[in-house]
């Protein structure tokens, strides 16, 4: 697999997880699925993001908090994601990732959006229809609408001089909000996916294939 794209997956534990997602489990999963066609390697600490994170081609971000207030590894993690971003890598940015590093610009600044307390929400997990929304794109060309057991993320706060590409949407309170959208950082392309709550998220084929579809796309190996 020397010439497959290289996956690192920041699986967040400690200061960077909460008591609401299990990131060992969704991680394992998502490596599963990522890892039929590349190589991928799970990481838990800073120390080991910096060691891998020079040969990777996608940054894969499954992470969280609980606190409102930012934390030394915060910084340490931006000066990485910088660097990474610096060189035309590729982020893929999952989940509970929207409420990880609190008050770090320059996470903020490459997802485009992220969960703001006490306006975010979403309704009760459940088996729930994602909308593709009417926006081109090659990640999407060929799928549809699709259910999948999931969170549904809502009213998260956007950067607003940041332009999204929306992918995928959900209706709640009359409302449509993005769920999976893609933005350009210079050189480098990123991907936000707020689905992936639990396991059951990676049930879905179509998530499944739209996951494939989007290491080839954030790599910096595509042609």
């Amino acid at each position: 697999m020397t010439n497959s794209t290289h996956v690192v997956v920041l699986s967040g534990e400690g200061q960077h997880s909460d008591p609401w997602h299990p990131l060992q489990e969704t991680s394992a999963a998502l490596a599963g699925v990522l890892g039929e066609e590349n190589e991928v390697t799970v990481v838990t600490s800073l120390d080991d993001l910096g060691a891998r994170i020079g040969s990777a081609d996608v940054l894969a971000v499954n992470a969280s908090a609980d606190r409102a207030e930012p934390v030394p590894d915060d910084t340490a993690f931006g000066r990485l994601l910088d660097g990474f971003l610096g060189r035309g890598g590729g982020l893929l940015a999952m989940h509970s990732s929207a409420v990880a590093f609190p008050g770090l610009p320059a996470w903020r600044s490459a997802l485009g959006g992220t969960w703001k307390p006490g306006t975010s929400f979403h309704p009760p997990i459940g088996r729930t229809l994602i909308r593709k929304s009417a926006l081109p794109h090659p990640l999407t060309e060929g799928l549809d609408e699709f259910w999948i057991f999931d969170e549904r993320y809502t009213d998260l706060d956007f950067e607003p001089d940041v332009r999204l590409s929306p992918l995928y949407t959900h209706t709640e309170n009359g409302a449509t909000h993005r769920l999976v959208w893609t933005r350009t950082v210079g050189e480098s392309r990123v991907l936000y996916d707020a689905l992936g709550h639990d396991v059951r998220s990676f049930e879905a084929p179509e998530h499944v294939e739209l996951l494939r579809r989007a290491v080839r796309w954030l790599s910096p190996r595509r042609s």
